[in-house]
Order: structure tokens, then sequence, then C-alpha cells
């Protein structure tokens, strides 16, 4: 019967009081996972006047300018998407507000696409796009 040394016996004792915390010690619950919220739009107003709904159609009409925009500069573009989570509205006086953000583009089948950025004014009062500002390429 073969004999073992203080060292070994010690190490062996070590090794087991490791593996028996081991497994005596639960696994901590997985943490959920987190939920991302759609991006959306950012609006700055001053107190009372207008309502989310005429926010929502300078908006729109300013996202309609800008593709059209997009297409008199670039005459057969792919898709023109806007993003959203970049969007910002402010109404700057009672009757002008001003939506500004980012958008995407292909300029031709061939090529890559173009990112812009664009800054519309919104006339409240006739309920038209008064101006509209473009910068194209990288940011």
């Amino acid at each position: 019967m073969p004999r073992f040394t203080p060292p070994y016996l010690f190490a062996t004792a070590l090794l087991a009081l490791i593996l028996a915390g081991c497994a005596s010690s639960p696994l901590p619950p997985p943490t959920p996972p987190r939920t991302t919220s759609q991006p959306s739009t950012t609006i700055t107003t001053p107190q009372g006047g207008v309502s989310r709904a005429q926010l929502d159609a300078a908006g729109n009409a300013c996202e309609k300018r800008v593709a059209d925009a997009v297409k008199t500069r670039y005459p057969q573009p792919g898709s023109v998407m806007m993003m959203p989570d970049r969007e910002r509205i402010a109404q700057q006086t009672t009757n002008q507000t001003s939506i500004s953000g980012e958008g995407t583009f292909e300029p031709d089948a061939s090529e890559e696409a173009m990112s812009f950025r664009y800054t519309c004014l919104y006339n409240m009062r006739t309920q038209r796009v008064d101006d509209v500002q473009m910068k194209y390429g990288p940011h």
C-alpha cells in the first residue's frame, strides 16, 4: 500500500474543500433581458399653443420636402430613409417650427448609401414648409 506524503494530503484536502464550496453555492439568478424602446422623435415646445398633431403634421410635411430635395439633386435615388431617432422638432415661435434630422439614401443602384442632414422651417399659420437646408456626405 502506497504512503502519501503530507504535502499531497494537504493539496488533496484543499482541492476537496474548494470543490465542496463550488458545489454548494448556487448560481446567481439570470438577469432579465433588457427591453429596448423604439427610437422616437424628440419634441421641444414652449408651454401651450401647439398640439402633438400639429407638430406631427409639420414633421410629415418636412420629410416630404426633404425627400423631394434629395430627388431633385439625385434624379434616380434608391429609397430615401429618415432616421426617426435623429429627428428633432422645436417650436421656434408661435407660427414657426424647426425640424432637423438625418437620413440616408442610395444615389443609384451602383453606389453605396449616402447620408444627409436637414433643417426644415415649417409655418404653422400657413401649414407650409418655408425653407429646407440640406447637407450631404459624412458628418
